[in-house]
């Protein structure tokens, strides 16, 4: 094999890999959304964050079970702060109850599509201002971009078009600390995005 189709299949390899670390990281944002509900929805049976946390990691190794085992140990390793830090997130906006999940219809290029927020919250107080009714956003990321939250503050302000409250973007922000013996930190940002 010559020197360029070996430079090629390395770099189709890694397109590949960074394709499935990718795929790896969707399906973990889904299990924190996922595992956050779980802690909510049982808290009157006193569940511990702890099991929300062995719940997101079950349900991680479950959805990537097909993907290789190197990208699956990479991403799972921040789930438990994750979902830590969400849930104390959450308990900071003093959310109790999650309610059942409204779809919306928006008008798209001549055709409507539905959508679900990831989360409708019954009451949550932010800024010493309480919001009935409204919904959440959640993201899972290791850095925030301009051009990303820009994004995400447009399907937000969708959303609350369509509900006509304040929708509240929360990103999880991750980040690993140390080499040798790593460890990992999160923390919430939080953004209210309205439509007036």
């Amino acid at each position: 094999m010559n020197k360029f189709y070996l430079n090629l299949h390395i770099v189709l390899m890694n397109f590949r890999l960074k394709k499935k670390y990718s795929l790896a990281c969707m399906i973990r944002g889904k299990i924190i959304e996922e595992s956050i509900r779980f802690y909510f929805e049982n808290r009157i049976n006193d569940i511990s964050i702890s099991s929300a946390e062995n719940y997101a990691n079950d349900l991680y190794y479950l959805k990537t079970r097909k993907l290789p085992e190197k990208i699956i140990k990479l991403s799972s390793q921040p789930i438990n702060v994750i979902v830590r830090t969400g849930i104390k997130a959450f308990k900071s906006l003093m959310i109790r109850k999650i309610l059942n999940l409204k779809s919306y219809k928006i008008k798209k290029n001549k055709s409507y599509k539905t959508i679900y927020p990831d989360f409708n919250i019954s009451k949550l107080n932010i800024n010493n201002k309480n919001l009935r009714d409204c919904c959440l956003e959640l993201k899972v990321t290791n850095r925030i971009k301009t051009s990303t939250i820009k994004r995400h503050a447009a399907q937000c302000y969708n959303y609350s078009i369509k509900s006509g409250k304040p929708v509240i973007l929360l990103y999880l922000v991750y980040s690993k600390i140390g080499q040798k013996h790593p460890f990992f930190t999160a923390k919430p940002k939080f953004y209210i995005v309205n439509n007036n």
